[in-house]
């Protein structure tokens, strides 16, 4: 009977613990998909990286095509109308203010996972308009109500907090996002890593470009001849000798000129006589 006693008391402190500590892991799960979408949000943000085309390739199978899955992802992101492609008829949705990338991937994320609760994995339009609006989705005859995506958002509900109401499992939810910013950031490594091979392998061929133009434009020179030792001058002829002048005759003396006879003394002028 005491150990009955024991045991139903240990029972009961377990049960109290456990409904004590549920309150605690879901606000921990809420706040964990909270701080989710900020690391996609950097993740996005990181340099070479394309997060529009990213998020889309990685919610295609959702949408339809990575072509209409990018029309989603802009739109949210824009907070313009964007269109899902029906079979029969378009559907048109306006969210209600421009997100951030890590909005945009958790509002996919949420669509799909509710979807995938009650067995879809490939949506049609009118199936995915309801996971993001609201609405029914009939299988089997069971009525499948979604209270829609971002109409919960748009109520000013937490990410968290939509997911509990949707009845999502919050771990799952969580690893979902997880891994989805893994593959963005993975991408980014192997785009960057491509990118700096490509250059490498461009510097290569650039070089060997290089080498062998230099080899080509050394076979074009024709190599110059070995010159020839000069030939020799031909000695000159030697010079003939100027024949020696012939000697001038002597000039003849010319004759003395005769001595001029000595002029006569003239007489002397006699005195004139004093006038008186």
């Amino acid at each position: 009977m005491k150990n009955s006693i024991r045991r139903t008391i240990m029972s009961t402190a377990l049960a109290a613990a456990l409904a004590g500590m549920a309150p605690v892991a879901l606000a921990q799960d809420t706040a964990t998909i909270e701080q989710e979408v900020v690391v996609i949000d950097d993740s996005a943000s990181a340099p070479a990286s394309n997060p529009s085309t990213k998020i889309a390739q990685s919610f295609a199978p959702l949408v339809g095509s990575e072509t209409d899955s990018l029309a989603v992802v802009d739109g949210l992101r824009s907070g313009s109308e964007f269109t899902l492609v029906g079979e029969t008829e378009d559907i048109v949705i306006t969210p209600a203010a421009p997100m951030g990338y890590g909005n945009v991937f958790a509002t996919m994320a949420l669509a799909q996972e509710s979807l995938a609760a009650i067995g879809i994995t490939e949506p049609t339009a009118e199936e995915l308009a309801v996971a993001l609006q609201g609405g029914e989705i009939v299988i089997d005859g069971t009525v499948n109500e979604f209270d829609g995506v971002l109409t919960m958002r748009e109520s000013g509900m937490g990410w968290g907090e939509i997911a509990k109401a949707m009845g999502l499992n919050l771990g799952h939810v969580i690893s979902s996002m997880r891994s989805g910013n893994e593959r963005l950031t993975d991408r980014d490594s192997r785009a960057l890593a491509r990118s700096e091979r490509s250059g490498q392998v461009a510097k290569a061929e650039r070089a060997t470009r290089a080498e062998k133009a230099e080899k080509a434009e050394r076979v074009a020179k024709v190599e110059r001849p070995v010159r020839g030792e000069r030939v020799e001058r031909a000695e000159r002829a030697e010079r003939v000798e100027r024949p020696e002048r012939v000697e001038r005759p002597e000039k003849p003396e010319r004759p003395e000129k005769p001595e001029r006879p000595e002029r006569p003394e003239r007489p002397e002028k006699p005195e004139r006589a004093e006038r008186r």
